[in-house]
């Protein structure tokens, strides 16, 4: 949306008008680029005429605050009034049980993705700090806001982007390896999965793995298969095969690099706007 033109009104002040249209303050107008010829007409800006006219720049109150997007393994929510980047995937579960092991309950089933959900939310969101540019009315309006980002899963009977097979083993038994397949959109894990793995064997509960985020992280676009290119960082063959306390590795540190692949969609959701990782935390 182009800046709108605006008629000077007795009485009218820049403070005014800025804070009508949502502004931070007078210079947002009179410092704007379309109101060069203005400010030059008008060089005291406590001093403007009623009947003349200026250009009130893009503001919260005239572009387009929410962007959504739902892709093949995820969507995306932009909610710049609340500063926030709300990423969701639907999970469609399919619950299966090794032999000997007694069937899944109604209440395991919850409590799986429940303890899922509460691993994933714990370990992504509210750790990435994104901010944006560009030429876009959006990216001017809020050059200066530094959006959170939420992660979260959704349980749901159709529909998923991803199909998760969960295979109920014995209580204290190893592990099966859980798994991610990109292209297939699937993913595999066992329900020995809700407990932290000590890979570094520090014993410190901070440096202990979640298999749920970790897992996760795959399906959120850290694969050698996704647009990023980069997926598990604790084989020898990967450039990150050193940082073993990467999430993505043997750790539980989310790095900059986990969002490649979140940063691609984003950057081809608003045109002219370009989104980058500021921290993580």
């Amino acid at each position: 949306m182009p800046a709108t033109s605006y008629t000077i009104k007795r009485g009218d002040t820049l403070s005014g008008i800025a804070r009508k249209y949502g502004l931070k303050g007078w210079k947002d107008i009179y410092e704007a680029p379309e109101n060069k010829k203005f400010k030059k007409d008008n060089p005291d800006p406590n001093k403007i005429s009623p009947g003349g006219k200026l250009f009130v720049p893009p503001s919260p109150k005239t572009v387009k605050n929410i962007h959504k997007k739902d892709m093949p393994r995820m969507s995306i929510s932009v909610d710049a009034t609340k500063a926030l980047i709300f990423v969701q995937q639907k999970w469609e579960y399919t619950f299966v049980t090794q032999k000997g092991v007694s069937k899944w309950t109604g209440k395991e089933k919850k409590d799986f993705h429940n303890a899922a959900d509460k691993a994933i939310w714990a370990r992504w969101s509210g750790k990435y700090k994104i901010t944006c540019s560009g030429t876009s009315d959006f990216a001017r309006v809020y050059k200066d806001t530094v959006f959170d980002v939420s992660f979260d899963i959704k349980y749901v009977k159709s529909g998923g982007h991803w199909k998760v097979t969960v295979t109920k083993v014995p209580k204290g038994s190893k592990s099966p390896t859980s798994s991610v397949d990109w292209n297939k959109q699937t993913i595999n894990l066992d329900s020995e999965d809700t407990k932290l793995k000590d890979l570094q064997g520090t014993g410190k509960k901070d440096d202990k793995q979640s298999p749920f985020a970790h897992e996760f992280g795959h399906a959120v676009g850290n694969s050698k298969y996704g647009p990023a290119g980069h997926g598990d960082e604790y084989k020898k063959s990967s450039a990150h095969f050193a940082d073993k306390a990467s999430m993505m590795n043997i750790g539980n540190k989310l790095k900059k690099r986990h969002a490649d692949h979140l940063i691609m969609e984003l950057n081809k959701m608003i045109k002219n706007t370009t989104f980058s990782v500021k921290s993580v935390g």
